[in-house]
């Protein structure tokens, strides 16, 4: 997480989401994009990330090595949206993509 606060430093909160509950999501500039689930139920939705285009290496699940991820890999399309499934049971139940973690 050091590392993704430091590739995302300076940059703007933006496209906030939340569930009304306990599932939250926001980007910071177009340098990285956060999803935490801390409901009692998976967490499913396809969300804007403000990211370019690409195939990102979760660094909470794993790490970027040789141009591959030993993790879950978030596909984000043209339009910067991603499908993000996390469950309510996983270890670490939540997402972080950066411009660095980009494959």
């Amino acid at each position: 997480m050091v590392i993704f606060r430091n590739v995302v430093d300076g940059q703007p909160f933006q496209n906030w989401w939340d569930n009304g509950s306990n599932q939250v999501a926001f980007g910071r500039g177009n340098k990285g994009f956060i999803v935490f689930n801390n409901d009692d139920w998976s967490l499913s939705t396809t969300l804007q990330t403000g990211l370019p285009g690409g195939t990102y290496c979760d660094v909470i699940s794993g790490d970027k090595i040789n141009g591959n991820c030993t993790g879950i890999k978030v596909y984000v399309s043209s339009d910067g949206k991603a499908q993000f499934s996390i469950s309510n049971s996983a270890e670490d139940p939540f997402i972080a993509i950066h411009a660095d973690s980009k494959l």
